[in-house]
């Protein structure tokens, strides 16, 4: 009798265990839903919502001004910004570069993010870098403050570009610009000539 109820209560246990499981594991993708839910997809081949927010200089930024145009947006950290003197790459200038030779081809939006642990330092940080040549949107949290705009981009610095269809045609992580953006923006241009 002893070996019968031993037995029971081990059976009973096992599949308590592994309900709890598959609960656990029916809660990570619930989680993960909701996560992906609030926020912009700048996966390639999405269609991201519009999207709005403040820009550093105090204008509105809103996607939607950009319907029938292509978008290129640089996501990047106060990191990504500080001058390197070891290295012959600078973010700002390269930034810039693009902005000059494309910006009759799309627009242009930058977003800072990561945390503010101290706002001056990421003023200084953007001061230092040098004059950035379009809007910036300060996309940074802190415990008494959320970012402005949600996506699914895990890494910085991060070049997205959005076609005039309004589709993700490029997205990528990384220092320099690559060789495959310089390919679809020279297209871009050679098509609206």
């Amino acid at each position: 009798m002893k070996k019968l109820l031993l037995l029971f209560i081990a059976l009973s246990l096992s599949s308590c265990k592994e309900k709890k499981e598959t609960t656990t594991a029916e809660n990570i993708d619930q989680i993960r839903e909701e996560w992906n839910k609030n926020r912009l997809d700048f996966f390639i081949g999405a269609t991201p919502q519009p999207f709005s927010a403040k820009t550093m200089n105090g204008h509105l930024f809103n996607s939607n001004d950009y319907k029938g145009k292509n978008l290129l947006i640089f996501i990047y950290s106060k990191k990504s910004l500080e001058k390197d003197h070891n290295v012959s790459y600078n973010m700002t200038d390269d930034m810039n570069r693009l902005f000059a030779e494309y910006k009759d081809q799309a627009g242009f939006i930058g977003i800072l993010e990561g945390l503010e642990d101290d706002k001056t330092a990421h003023e200084k940080a953007l001061k230092d870098a040098g004059n950035i040549q379009f809007d910036q949107i300060d996309n940074t949290k802190s415990p008494q403050r959320q970012e402005q705009i949600k996506y699914n981009t895990f890494c910085t610095p991060a070049r997205i570009l959005i076609n005039s269809n309004g589709k993700v045609i490029h997205s990528n992580c990384g220092g320099a610009t690559d060789q495959e953006l310089m390919r679809k923006l020279d297209s871009i241009k050679t098509q609206q000539k």
